[in-house]
């Protein structure tokens, strides 16, 4: 009986996790990908190479890609900072510098955006970052710094 109790213990984790993952991943699937406009971004976060901190902005997103021509309250995107609503975009920190480079311009030539996996009263799941409408690597490769 004790064997049988630790190893309960021991696979409980794994199968929570599992279980977490497989749930992630059917609101991935299964949600409508709508693209929003980004600002605000901090570079400090990004040179920690982990990820790209930035705030949506409302204004320059189409709100038809949302049901009844709405955006969502802000409330439903990213989490609370000390200073709003921040978004995190994780990122290889092989890459960190470079689109570190590119943030720091925020030139009007420049246009942020992510692309979300959106399920109405559940929260969004970023999915792709695009610069000038491309996927940023792609984007890294054909404008080397």
């Amino acid at each position: 009986m004790k064997k049988y109790t630790l190893a309960v213990f021991f696979l409980l984790p794994w199968l929570v996790l599992a279980g977490w993952v497989v749930s992630l991943s059917c609101i991935r699937a299964n949600g409508t990908e709508v693209t929003v406009a980004i600002m605000g971004y901090d570079p400090r976060d990004l040179l920690s190479g982990r990820y790209i901190a930035y705030q949506i902005d409302w204004k320059k997103t189409n709100c038809a890609q949302f049901p009844h021509n709405q955006c969502p309250s802000e409330k439903e995107f990213c989490t609370d900072a000390r200073w709003g609503r921040q978004c995190r975009f994780y990122v290889p920190e092989t890459f960190a510098n470079d689109l570190d480079k590119l943030f720091r311009r925020r030139s009007d030539q420049l246009r942020f955006e992510v692309v979300y996996s959106y399920t109405p009263r559940k929260t969004p799941i970023a999915k792709k970052l695009l610069i000038n409408g491309t996927p940023w690597q792609t984007y890294l490769m054909e404008n080397p710094q």
